[in-house]
């Protein structure tokens, strides 16, 4: 019998919908340990009646209600009501995207110029179909690049919410790493993000499992960092030949693919859909095989 869960949301969704079991650890942040926090939709908008702002790769969530701590030796468990899938489908294949609260360092306030990252306080990933049987994974840490985006139309300091929210289930690109980013502005960094949120990408082909339901975030006895947790979301499959992601497959992704020909460029247009890093005439084939 799985465990039962502590916290049930009713609707389906693609955010993480239960919190199974939460051991604060050792030394959390104080205040942080509301763990219905990492429940829903991550944060687009943060500091309400005290220091109110947008959420942005420059100014992370901070608010008790929105994070919740993991100490030295403490573990978050959390399960979907629907199965995340390990979908090819899924852009760049990722199926799995962990929000927490890091955010770059402005070396020039307030013109947003990336100077380091803060808060990239790790703690390890395990998944699991049963609640029982955990597999880790090991190429990503739970708190870790990237920081949360709640809108692409605002700027990093925004006061007041933007009108154009970014997709928290759009993954960025994996070859996407933080030397790319050292010393470009906020401007530049959104043209890596195009309509993505943010957050740790997971591929669960590492696991060798079809499908998990369950989500484990944990740290060691002996560590020194506490990492903060917002939201985990399921990535939503992109239609084949869909290279715009608007639910059609027709001539505006045709040209699109077309203009990209060639090595696809980090975070270019989704129309990679063999996963070879390369726009071709076997991407070409499958827009034909797909026309809406």
């Amino acid at each position: 019998m799985s465990p039962l869960p502590l916290i049930v949301s009713i609707l389906s969704s693609p955010w993480a919908d239960a919190v199974i079991s939460y051991d604060e650890g050792i030394g959390p942040a104080p205040g942080y340990t509301q763990s219905s926090a990492a429940i829903g939709e991550p944060s687009r908008f943060t500091g309400e009646g005290i220091w109110p702002g947008v959420v942005s790769p420059f100014n992370a969530p901070w608010l008790a209600d929105e994070i919740v701590s993991i100490g030295s030796g403490g573990h978050l468990v959390l399960s979907f009501d629907e199965p995340v899938q390990d979908d090819p489908h899924n852009p760049y294949g990722i199926d799995l995207i962990v929000f927490g609260n890091t955010g770059f360092i402005d070396n020039a306030w307030p013109s947003a110029i990336i100077s380091g990252v803060f808060s990239d306080d790790n703690g390890t990933i395990e998944v699991s179909t049963d609640g029982k049987q955990w597999v880790a994974i090991t190429t990503q840490f739970a708190d870790n690049l990237w920081p949360t985006c709640g809108y692409s139309d605002s700027l990093p300091y925004d006061a007041v919410e933007g009108q154009t929210p970014t997709d928290f289930t759009m993954p960025i690109d994996p070859r996407l790493t933080i030397d790319d980013v050292i010393n470009i502005d906020h401007e530049t960094l959104m043209m890596y993000y195009r309509t993505s949120g943010g957050g740790t990408g997971i591929d669960l082909a590492e696991t060798g499992l079809a499908e998990i339901s369950y989500v484990r975030i944990s740290t060691p006895q002996d560590s020194k960092l506490t990492p903060e947790i917002d939201a985990i979301a399921d990535v939503e499959a992109q239609i084949p030949g869909d290279v715009n992601v608007n639910g059609v497959v027709d001539v505006s992704d045709l040209l699109i693919l077309i203009s990209t020909w060639g090595p696809l460029p980090i975070s270019g247009p989704l129309a990679d859909f063999n996963g070879d890093w390369t726009i071709d005439v076997s991407d070409l084939l499958v827009v034909i095989g797909n026309w809406s």
